[in-house]
């Protein structure tokens, strides 16, 4: 048997197999960016029918963020807010600093913006019409809330979805489903 032979017929078996399974991965990629980008024009066709202006852009991809470790510095120790990776980190309740203390593991997906939407349309309807209020902007964020944890010097941020509706500020947790 003729080994040079042999290996030039392997390596173009795994050369064709390599650009058959790449192929396969761009078709499903780009498949999902169009559901994405579907069902963020779906959700905004519908909230707009509800009633809803939707003036702010709907962000169409879901990202993978990890949980942020942070320190927290209480009585003017640190600045209040700041930025991981340039998603802000939005701190709730009292004036608070903190110095980032480490990440999770894991980076879990996010929740598109739109699915945010959707669950904010269900909370606002909830406690009344929705019908003529107006999104004016949605944003991916690091949500750490201290009054839960007054006492602790280290605390967990999550991403969540920042939507402000009518100069009201909500925060959807972007890893809830």
């Amino acid at each position: 048997m003729d080994w040079s032979k042999a290996k030039n017929i392997i390596i173009a078996v795994l050369l064709a197999a390599n650009l058959l399974i790449g192929g396969n991965l761009l078709a499903q990629y780009s498949s999902r960016q169009a559901q994405e980008r579907q069902a963020a024009e779906d959700a905004v066709a519908f909230l707009e029918h509800e009633g809803m202006q939707i003036e702010a852009a709907v962000p169409e991809k879901a990202e993978k963020l990890p949980v942020l470790f942070l320190r927290l510095l209480r009585s003017g120790e640190g600045a209040q807010g700041g930025y991981y990776k340039s998603y802000p980190v939005v701190l709730q309740g009292e004036e608070v600093g903190f110095e980032f203390a480490g990440e999770g593991q894991q980076a879990a997906e996010t929740i598109p913006a739109a699915k945010a939407l959707l669950k904010l349309y269900a909370q606002l309807s909830a406690e009344g019409s929705v019908k003529g209020m107006h999104v004016e902007e949605i944003r991916l964020v690091y949500l750490l809330s201290p009054d839960e944890s007054s006492y602790a010097a280290q605390d967990t941020a999550s991403p969540a979805w920042r939507i402000v509706v009518d100069g009201r500020t909500y925060y959807i947790d972007a890893y809830g489903e």
